[in-house]
């Protein structure tokens, strides 16, 4: 489910407002590293390659467990982040998710990015399922099949997002969301690999 404009208005509004009166502050730690303390994340606003430990700890407030914690990594000016986690026990059909989080300057480096993305799912064997190219650009797919309603097969979500001051973290739905990032100069691009988890 897409946030809805005038949804993303309101909250980008609540923010806004919030910051005005929390206090805005700038974290200069750009350690690489997931194992470093969770940096706090009221009145912080934290840079783009300062997101791995606060990435971890919103998954685990939206109750997923985080099975291999994020890391980050830059390639030029791409900064990359890469973590494991599980749907939580609320979750009726719960996945374990890849999810790599790719921060990107510019447009045609993001196209690009969404490009090699779309071509690694193929070669791993994933058929595309669905995807749009217009106002919201994603791709979704099956591996070793087109489209499948069997919760045992794997399946795969790709989102290419323009700018914003907030950082998507869920591939399937685009709706869960880090706040306090300074992402607004990077296009994001999203994969998020699912695996049914036995249960």
């Amino acid at each position: 489910m897409q946030l809805k404009p005038i949804t993303a208005i309101i909250v980008l509004s609540l923010l806004v407002a919030s910051l005005s009166v929390a206090g805005c502050t700038s974290s200069s730690n750009t350690t690489s590293s997931s194992n470093t303390p969770t940096p706090s994340l009221v009145g912080t606003h934290l840079t783009a390659d300062n997101l791995a430990g606060a990435i971890d700890a919103r998954y685990k407030e939206l109750g997923y467990a985080v099975n291999t914690p994020f890391t980050m990594s830059k390639n030029n000016n791409t900064i990359s982040y890469y973590g494991v986690v599980t749907d939580g026990p609320k979750v009726l059909t719960p996945y374990k998710r890849n999810i790599t989080i790719m921060l990107v300057p510019d447009r045609a480096a993001a196209l690009r990015t969404y490009q090699n993305a779309i071509d690694t799912q193929n070669a791993q064997g994933y058929q595309k399922w669905i995807s749009d190219n217009g106002t919201v650009v994603y791709w979704a797919g099956y591996l070793g099949t087109n489209y499948s309603s069997e919760p045992s097969t794997p399946r795969v979500n790709l989102n290419l997002n323009e700018p914003s001051s907030l950082l998507f973290i869920d591939g399937n739905r685009n709706a869960e969301v880090l706040y306090n990032a300074d992402v607004g100069d990077y296009y994001q691009v999203l994969t998020d690999q699912q695996t049914l988890v036995a249960t």
